[in-house]
């Protein structure tokens, strides 16, 4: 076992909590109801959010008002005021290029390229306010969500959502709009 290695890895490990102390302490200072487990980036912005369970929140996320996350990972997004947003999603993850030489950041590393070369830039998604995501729900980048939509446990959001609709399914399709809208009017 190589003992630089080692040290490497534990000083890697100590960074990480420290950063997501950080995070954790100023989404507290903000009135955030931090539970446990929950990492939270110092850069998310948290605007009047009202908890982030055991979830694990990125650099350039952005939650509005009153949204609370029960657990999963938001890599990327912007997630709008009073969204329900259920256990074991993941929102904005990472994609490969599959066009390049390789998928494999690694490998990609090895071969003199540069970091992200196998990575597929894609816009990160975008939630609209008073949406209701299920457990389970994976959305991917450049989608966008429309106001007070709701996405069904396990869907995989692959595609735009209309405001008002609710979608479910692998890949996510029209199930029907809702009854009322949000705030109780026609959707």
């Amino acid at each position: 076992m190589n003992i630089a290695r080692v040290l490497r890895n534990l000083l890697a490990l100590v960074l990480e909590w420290g950063y997501y102390v950080v995070g954790n302490l100023r989404a507290g200072l903000r009135g955030v109801r931090v539970g446990a487990g929950a990492r939270i980036s110092p850069h998310a912005t948290l605007a009047g959010v009202h908890s982030i369970g055991r979830a694990t929140i990125g650099r350039d996320v952005v939650i509005g008002e009153g949204s609370y996350v029960s657990s999963g990972q938001v890599m990327s997004g912007r997630i709008g005021a009073w969204c329900s947003i259920g256990y074991d999603v993941l929102v904005g993850p990472g994609e490969h290029d599959p066009d390049q030489v390789t998928t494999s950041p690694t490998l990609a590393a090895r071969m003199g390229l540069p970091a992200g070369a196998a990575d597929r830039v894609v816009p990160p998604p975008v939630i609209e306010d008073e949406v209701w995501i299920g457990a389970r729900v994976v959305v991917l980048r450049g989608v966008r969500i429309g106001r007070g939509a709701v996405i069904a446990a396990g869907a995989v959001v692959v595609g735009d959502v209309p405001a008002g609709e609710i979608w479910g399914g692998v890949p996510a399709r029209f199930i029907r709009r809702r009854a009322t809208g949000p705030n109780g009017g026609a959707p």
